[in-house]
């Protein structure tokens, strides 16, 4: 018997990067998963389709068009779910964005943004999502970052936003626990993805910077960070609820 099976998850922000990893490692351990995003593909041309992730791994799936930051998308993403499947087990809050820039830098509209989806969006889809995962006894799984634990240089709106998550995240866990909702978070490090490979590729500087603060000789991958979500989707972790687990190489043993 797989890890997820007869479960139906929602992972937003599936189509690229650790969602993509996620939806696909949470397909192979049985669950039928719905894939979330505002694109169905991925957003570098030599990432692997979800879907056929999915398809190799003979799990059920779907597709739905979602801006987590809109109220009306989040809201339609989990009436999907449940209007397809009869239920909701498990909700992965991980679609987010990132620009850099320290606090006099950021232009207002990059800080609605980067607010907007990491920490709206995640609020926007649990609020949806939490009368079914009551029903269902179900999990929350919550995307924040280091650099909402600790300080990260020029990354003012989104630490702000993944504080957020992070807090949002331990606030939940409170009021749900009497409906064994459990409601944990990862804090990913540094995972190589879509998001950041213009650095890697553009601004050594930047990783120099990286790999000094990263302990582990390498950097994470989104399939690192995958297996720490299929845990706190599993019934493995049905007495851990408001954790932030950080998946980040010792970033935040400094």
């Amino acid at each position: 018997m797989s890890r997820l099976d007869d479960s139906v998850a929602l992972v937003t922000g599936a189509s690229s990067g650790i969602g993509n990893a996620i939806a696909a490692a949470f397909g192979r351990e049985g669950a039928t998963v719905v894939v979330a995003d505002v694109r169905r593909e991925p957003k570098l041309n030599d990432e692997r389709s979800v879907f056929e992730k999915l398809d190799d791994a003979g799990a059920a799936y779907s597709f739905v068009e979602c801006d987590v930051s809109d109220p009306a998308a989040a809201e339609a993403a989990v009436e999907h779910v449940v209007d397809t499947y009869g239920r909701l087990d498990v909700l992965v809050n991980n679609a987010g964005i990132y620009y850099q820039d320290d606090a006099e830098a950021t232009p207002v509209e990059d800080w609605d943004s980067i607010v907007d989806v990491n920490a709206r969006g995640t609020f926007l889809c649990s609020k949806y999502a939490l009368p079914h995962l009551r029903e269902s006894a179900g999990k929350v799984v919550n995307l924040a970052s280091i650099f909402g634990l600790v300080g990260g240089g020029r990354s003012a709106a989104y630490c702000a936003s993944k504080g957020a998550v992070a807090n949002l995240t331990r606030q939940m866990a409170l009021d749900y626990a009497p409906d064994e909702v459990n409601v944990n978070a990862l804090a990913p490090g540094i995972i190589e993805t879509a998001q950041n490979v213009e650095w890697r590729e553009n601004a050594p500087e930047i990783i120099a910077e990286w790999e000094a603060a990263t302990p582990w000789p390498t950097f994470g991958t989104p399939e690192d960070v995958a297996d720490a979500a299929l845990f706190l989707a599993s019934n493995e972790s049905d007495f851990v609820t408001g954790t932030v687990l950080s998946v980040d190489g010792g970033w935040t043993c400094h």
